[in-house]
């Protein structure tokens, strides 16, 4: 992300290309550790919750023991999720976009 028209001594700090890199490094850093860190306390038995769904039956209770049991279940949910959001946005927009002059009116044709 290069601003020809800007030099470089008057580029914001967000502007600078370490600190986008640096940004991602620490996002990515943070989920792999707090996903590692959940997985650690899954096996040593640690991970202190009460299951909820022991007296379900049904699909209900297939997918509670799933819940349950995996530690990772409730963030692959949310993953799953967004991705879905995203991808349905993408063609949303196509349906739901407009022309640039949509909104020009009678003034807009002359």
């Amino acid at each position: 992300m290069t601003h020809p028209d800007v030099p470089e001594d008057e580029k914001s700090v967000w502007e600078k290309p370490g600190t986008l890199k640096a940004i991602w490094i620490i996002l990515i850093a943070g989920c792999v550790f707090s996903a590692g860190w959940g997985f650690l306390l899954a096996a040593q038995g640690k991970l202190g919750y009460d299951p909820h769904f022991e007296d379900k039956t049904g699909l209900a209770g297939v997918l509670g023991a799933l819940a349950d049991h995996f530690p990772a279940f409730y963030a692959l949910v949310g993953f799953v999720s967004f991705s879905f959001i995203v991808l349905a946005g993408q063609h949303l927009r196509k349906i739901l976009m407009r022309d640039e002059s949509y909104y020009d009116g009678e003034e807009g044709r002359s």
